[in-house]
């Protein structure tokens, strides 16, 4: 039976233990990160049968990185979790999800000059929350896809969702 992409249990790949999903994370940061870095030449061009280019793409990711880092660093932290809207995700008619306006990138994405430097802080904020990373149970956050997400699922949701960006820029670049 094929899982939905709404069923957080889609996100065990990424490792059953802290250690399996930090190790898993790094892997997905390096990955990720080397791709960005073949892209150099095309970096601001709309990608075939993409929306975006590989500037927005990476905008996009760190926006999520950051977010996430944040989120996973209140989950592990002993300060009071206020409620927050539970608003559903929003898909396209033929069923691919669209980011959160608060995660989509500019029209002009990051500019190739400034990688270096978002990229290393956003991927610095990832690695402080994943240090003590463990499960969190009773202390989640709403995902608009996946709904109540623990420390632990939310390191596994952006180990996923740096793959799946990553394979999406190769498949660009094959086309």
């Amino acid at each position: 039976m094929t899982q939905s992409l709404t069923d957080p249990a889609v996100l065990a790949v990424m490792g059953a233990t802290p250690d399996d999903v930090r190790a898993r994370l790094t892997k997905e940061l390096d990955r990720f990160e080397a791709q960005l870095r073949t892209r150099q030449a095309d970096w601001t061009r709309v990608q075939p049968g993409r929306e975006w280019s590989p500037a927005q793409d990476a905008e996009h990711v760190i926006l999520i990185n950051d977010s996430i880092s944040r989120g996973v660093a209140l989950l592990l932290s002993d300060r009071e979790l206020r409620p927050t809207p539970r608003a559903p995700g929003e898909t396209t008619p033929d069923g691919r999800r669209v980011a959160p306006p608060h995660t989509r990138p500019s029209d002009s994405g990051l500019a190739w000059e400034d990688l270096d430097t978002r990229w290393a802080q956003s991927r610095a904020g990832l690695e402080r929350a994943v240090t003590e990373l463990r499960h969190t149970p009773g202390r989640t956050l709403w995902h608009p896809f996946f709904g109540e997400l623990d420390a632990m699922d939310w390191m596994r949701m952006v180990a996923i969702h740096l793959n799946n960006h990553r394979k999406q820029l190769e498949a660009s670049a094959a086309a």
